[in-house]
């Protein structure tokens, strides 16, 4: 009898299980580990149930998915040897070595019971390649891979609100600086998209934008969409009046979303007005100093209407303001008012307005003569 065999004719089931060789001919046979477990088998035909129980052991250990049925495994084993039974009419004394532990073991189990020689061995090679190409069918049909779950990452926004009697100076991530006038709000992605700068403008604000030519900057007040690589703008979009669009430096293009689709290019000193009620679009001239006047805490008032007056008003000073009966629906007022109380700004437009005013408190009242 083999030195090697000797030593390891009284393995139990546990020893076969923890000896590495038994593991590496169960899981990745050799040449060399399927010539000695066949001749280890053939010497010790009574430590064959130990070893078919040490190669269950070893197998589920090593299994990653869940566990094939065992009534599967038999039918799929009863098929094989119904195949086998049938090779064995048509090839006779082809000496092969077995492929795996799994051969083997059946080989000298059959072997003990009809007195087959090494013939059945190349059978086993069959039945081998068969239950692996079956197995993994099985597997697969019973238990797909489940598709891999695409995880959202959730978008965090960043928001930023200037109150009423309050202006907020804002430097972005990127480097734009944005001056966010009274009763404005800004909203974006926080530290932008990879491809482009997209803000949502309420309001009014100015900005200086920091160029980048891989990611343009774009500002959207509802349908109005303002795109600039590097430049200087204002925009005022507040609600019920139309939006005012004046670049100061660099160059901009405005995507008009409206009826008519239409877009703009506008150039240093250009302007333009969108009436949205009305899908009007209007160019306009302007003058710098006048449209940057809020930034530098002066209000000015060029014709301009009383219910923009009113919102102006009540925004820049964080008021509530009443009318105890309605203007002139022509009624349109001018002046110039730097860092004025809200008493001297009124007392100012009532003169040419006409009207009388009460303050008590953030309450005013406006009464027309």
């Amino acid at each position: 009898m083999n030195t090697n065999f000797m030593c390891k004719r009284d393995y139990t089931t546990e020893d076969f299980v923890l000896d590495p060789e038994f593991q590496k001919w169960v899981l990745s046979p050799d040449r060399a580990t399927k010539t000695y477990w066949e001749g280890y088998t053939r010497e010790n035909p009574r430590k064959q149930k130990e070893m078919m129980q040490a190669r269950r052991l070893v197998l589920n250990m090593s299994r990653r998915a869940r566990e094939v049925e065992e009534g599967r495994i038999e039918d799929t084993w009863n098929h094989i040897d119904q195949a086998v039974d049938k090779l064995q009419l048509e090839i006779q004394d082809k000496k092969v070595i077995p492929l795996d532990s799994s051969s083997t073991l059946r080989h000298f189990e059959s072997r003990k019971s009809t007195g087959y020689h090494r013939s059945m061995q190349f059978y086993r090679l069959v039945g081998i390649l068969v239950v692996a190409f079956t197995l993994s069918f099985l597997f697969n049909l019973f238990f797909p891979q489940p598709a891999p779950k695409i995880v959202e990452i959730p978008v965090v926004y960043e928001e930023h609100f200037a109150p009423p009697g309050v202006k907020s100076n804002l430097t972005l991530q990127e480097g734009s600086k944005v001056i966010l006038n009274s009763g404005s709000s800004l909203r974006y992605i926080k530290n932008f998209e990879s491809h482009q700068r997209v803000l949502e403008l309420q309001g009014e604000a100015f900005f200086e934008v920091a160029k980048d030519v891989s990611r343009p900057f774009r500002v959207k007040t509802g349908p109005v969409t303002t795109t600039a690589l590097g430049t200087s703008f204002n925009i005022k979009a507040f609600e019920k009046e139309p939006v005012a669009i004046s670049l100061l430096t660099g160059l901009v293009e405005v995507d008009l979303d409206l009826e008519s689709s239409r877009k703009r290019e506008l150039e240093p000193g250009e302007g333009l007005q969108v009436d949205l009620d009305r899908d009007q679009v209007k160019e306009v001239a302007f003058n710098g100093d006048r449209v940057l006047a809020w930034t530098q805490k002066t209000i000015v008032f060029d014709h301009t209407p009383m219910p923009e007056i009113k919102r102006v008003l009540e925004n820049w000073y964080g008021v509530k303001i009443r009318f105890s009966n309605q203007p002139k629906s022509d009624l349109e007022l001018s002046g110039r008012f730097h860092d004025q109380t809200l008493k001297n700004v009124l007392e100012g437009l009532s003169y040419s307005a006409r009207f009388d005013f009460r303050i008590e408190k953030d309450q005013v009242t406006l009464e027309f003569q």
